[in-house]
């Protein structure tokens, strides 16, 4: 039985009666994390805290020691610092004035959200919770522990990217996992490469849960999201994430792990949707894997990939076809190159039995071309190191037109090479058309003649949001069946009118606020004239007015009459 004296409080393992720990050298001077529970003080009469290792809006996170199991673990305490304080004693947790009923209501919360992942234990893919309980006047959880390294530093010690193999090997588990927990209304909504674990015997673990109000901006929690990670609609004030929230933090760190680099951050790719892959990388990943990462990371939820099984599909439909023409190409090459070697004459005869039928070549002919012709059009190659990519606008309008042209190019060659293959077409006229229905309608094809692949959105004066501004190749050349037209999609104006808000529900008028393209936060005021819980307007600036595209605007909120 191990002596809990003798524990190094940084990492749980053993001292050997030394000063300083043998393995993490932690020498028990540094001190505890300011407002965190003491070195060693017991809970519930069995678990030992140790260090704190991080904190976020909802509280501590503790390395700590199981005297009945004897296993380190992972102890979670609920205290919000901006609702509540230590006592006296350093260990009770007590209330701000004033904070009573948001603090009780998160503490609520705490303990139902903690419980349902409880409940969820069967999900070997993420940390396990197996002890609920309050003392000190607030909640803990207890979890598994596990000498695990985040999957940000994973990375970067990998050489700064992975090959998609090993990504879809370490990331698939965890997919079907929050499948389950969505299926159970249980989110996270911090999915980032800082969440995600990765073990010592090289499966993934998603941790680091915690309830909603700290996953979004303007709730009476500090938030704690990952810039690049967290989706445009954690921005938005009262707006209830989903599925396709979580879907998106999962396919940013998908996205970070096969390229080195997170996406912009939501905000920011509202007004430039563009993700950039360095042209080495995007040789390295299949067609499908492109697509996938594309409809996944849209910034508008009501486009994104709304399902982790949906995402799954996408991920994994053409693995299999993929992964069938390998074999067969592998069973081709072991057989040509054993027919050279006399000893395997007897195997040479048995390969022949098994010889596959042409039709099933033509078939997978068929399949190659399909993956081939995938959507990868949203994805811009950068020709440029990732270290330089923080091009001028102008910068950024040529990288833009020589995608443009380098898509194009591909589309034209594969229409040249396929010519005596395929009938040609004329190319249709799609300017002025709207992108969304294109693409339904193209979809809805039998044969699909074509496919329409989106290169970017750009602001325009003249055509309307959503509408196509020019395509490559153009209207009315020749183009072979089967190839793509890529195009430029408008963002709609630079400069857009605040719209009506006044007497709204503060839900409504973010809503309005952010559909016309800026960024909405809260302020509250007293009014006579206005209902509690209403909108008054806008701070500084009044409906009707003339801003940027993706600017701050403040909306009023009313308090209610002012008391007298």
């Amino acid at each position: 039985m191990t002596d809990p004296a003798n524990l190094c409080m940084n990492c749980m393992s053993e001292k050997e009666n030394r000063e300083a720990c043998p393995h993490c050298g932690w020498n028990g001077e540094e001190p505890q994390m300011a407002h965190a529970l003491p070195l060693k003080t017991i809970l519930q009469k069995r678990y030992l805290v140790g260090v704190a290792k991080r904190s976020n809006g909802e509280g501590i996170m503790y390395i700590g020691y199981d005297t009945v199991l004897n296993i380190p673990i992972e102890l979670h305490e609920f205290f919000p610092q901006t609702l509540s304080e230590r006592a006296v004693n350093g260990v009770d947790v007590r209330v701000m004035s004033g904070s009573e009923i948001i603090f009780n209501e998160s503490f609520a919360r705490f303990l139902s959200y903690s419980r349902e992942l409880a409940h969820m234990r069967e999900l070997s893919s993420i940390m396990q919770i197996y002890d609920i309980f309050e003392e000190n006047h607030t909640a803990y959880t207890v979890s598994e522990w596990s000498d695990a390294i985040t999957l940000s530093y994973f990375v970067e010690r990998s050489g700064g990217k992975l090959s998609w193999n090993t990504a879809r090997q370490l990331f698939m588990p965890v997919l079907s996992a929050l499948s389950v927990l969505h299926t159970h209304s249980v989110k996270h909504l911090g999915i980032s490469p800082d969440t995600l674990f990765i073990t010592e015997d090289g499966r993934m673990k998603l941790g680091g849960f915690s309830i909603g109000l700290v996953r979004q901006m303007d709730t009476d929690l500090p938030p704690d999201m990952t810039a690049g990670c967290a989706a445009i609609e954690q921005y938005i004030m009262d707006y209830q994430p989903n599925e396709a929230t979580d879907v998106y933090g999962f396919a940013a760190s998908l996205f970070f792990t096969l390229t080195g680099n997170l996406p912009p951050d939501a905000l920011k790719r509202r007004s430039d949707a563009r993700l950039y892959i360095p042209t080495a990388v995007l040789r390295t990943l299949p067609p499908y894997v492109i697509t996938a990462l594309a409809n996944a990371l849209q910034v508008s939820p009501d486009r994104r990939t709304p399902t982790f099984e949906r995402l799954r599909t996408d991920l994994s439909a053409a693995h299999s076809v993929t992964a069938a023409l390998e074999e067969t190409r592998r069973i081709s090459r072991v057989s040509s190159g054993s027919e050279t070697n006399p000893k395997e004459s007897g195997r040479n005869e048995k390969k022949k039995k098994r010889e596959l039928p042409g039709f099933v070549w033509v078939l997978a002919s068929c399949a190659v071309m399909l993956i081939v012709f995938t959507t990868i059009g949203v994805f811009w190659i950068s020709h440029t190191p990732v270290k330089e990519r923080s091009l001028s606008a102008e910068a950024a309008a040529s990288a833009n037109d020589s995608s443009v042209s380098l898509l194009a190019q591909s589309s034209e060659e594969d229409a040249g090479a396929s010519s005596s293959q395929a009938d040609l077409m004329t190319v249709p006229n799609l300017v002025g058309q709207n992108y969304d229905s294109l693409v339904s309608a193209v979809s809805s094809q039998k044969g699909e003649d074509y496919q329409v692949l989106l290169a970017t959105r750009q602001f325009s004066d003249t055509v309307p949001e959503g509408c196509v501004i020019s395509q490559k190749p153009e209207a009315d050349g020749k183009m072979a069946k089967g190839t793509a037209v890529v195009v430029v999609v408008s963002e709609g104006k630079a400069v857009r009118t605040l719209p009506e808000i006044a007497g709204m529900t503060l839900p409504n008028a973010s809503e309005a606020v952010t559909a016309e393209g800026f960024v909405p936060t809260k302020a509250e005021e007293y009014s006579d004239t206005v209902r509690s819980g209403l909108v008054i307007g806008y701070q500084n600036a009044q409906e009707g007015s003339q801003m940027a595209y993706g600017s701050q605007v403040v909306i009023i909120v009313s308090k209610g009459a002012h008391p007298h």
